[in-house]
């Protein structure tokens, strides 16, 4: 566990619309938290609760850097817009990172209201990592300050049988020369080569670094002509308990959707506010 992270924590999907994306997400199978606010970063959320990871449909509503950021990147498109590595201890984790010669900022305080009655504000711990600490993919570090809350139980059963995210991908132009920084993160011989693939473990899922053109090695049926140019994280793949299952309710939802022999499902950016989104089987 290099630099006290054990792995990826939850998976930013920014939108336009946050109602909608919800709607989009349920239709999926989805179960959804409360809508969420924050107010230091000006912006609101629902999230897809895991066992030990999550993912989180992210829009601005207010005033805040964080806010014009996603503002920003929904100027070119909705979609997967970074990833959060989760900590157990903020302060920590930022200092080891500093020795090893990065410029991180110290931990912020970061909150998130729910709109549900009797239900308290979870409080976290932030640090945004610079761009060439995790090249290609914009990062942060959270500690869950209050991590006893934030996981009901019934927002942890998902109809479509999700329960974990087992890696993202990005495109970038030059995977290979990007492990170095990498290893930094996670430890040495973390990111791994395969051609001009690289698979970085991170503890806790994977993360896949590859060149748009080889994108569908990985991914076969991703639709090349709606991903965006590089550096973007574009898809998003999802552990199961049954895909046969998660077939049954994406019929039922009406969601258009491909699945190989193997009984993964694909389901392309239209149906998912700009991601591929992948369901396997554990």
């Amino acid at each position: 566990m290099a630099n006290q992270i054990v792995g990826l924590d939850h998976a930013v999907i920014a939108v336009r619309d946050l109602d909608q994306a919800a709607e989009v997400f349920r239709r999926l199978g989805f179960t959804l938290t409360p809508r969420g606010h924050h107010a230091e970063w000006g912006t609101a959320n629902h999230c897809a609760m895991f066992g030990q990871d999550y993912v989180e449909l992210l829009s601005p509503e207010g005033d805040g850097a964080e806010a014009e950021a996603v503002r920003a990147f929904l100027e070119q498109r909705e979609g997967l817009m970074g990833l959060a590595l989760r900590t157990n201890d903020g302060a920590a984790s930022g200092e080891s990172l500093r020795r090893a010669g990065l410029d991180v900022p110290v931990p912020r305080s970061l909150s998130r209201r729910l709109d549900a009655p009797d239900e308290p504000v979870l409080m976290f711990s932030e640090t945004p990592l610079p761009a060439d600490a995790t090249p290609g993919v914009p990062t942060r570090m959270i500690q869950h300050l209050t991590a006893q809350r934030d996981r009901h139980p019934e927002w942890l059963q998902h109809v479509n049988g999700a329960f974990g995210i087992a890696a993202v991908t990005a495109v970038v132009d030059d995977p290979v020369s990007l492990t170095p920084a990498w290893d930094r993160v996670f430890g040495p011989h973390s990111a791994v080569v395969t051609d001009e693939t690289v698979t970085v473990h991170t503890g806790r899922g994977l993360i896949f670094l590859t060149r748009p053109e080889d994108l569908t090695q990985l991914h076969p049926d991703a639709e090349l002509d709606e991903q965006p140019p590089p550096p973007a994280l574009v898809v998003l793949a999802l552990q199961v308990a049954d895909t046969r299952k998660a077939a049954e309710i994406l019929h039922a939802g009406g969601v258009e959707f491909g699945r190989d022999s193997d009984g993964t499902i694909r389901i392309p950016p239209s149906q998912a506010c700009g991601v591929t989104i992948e369901m396997a089987g554990a």
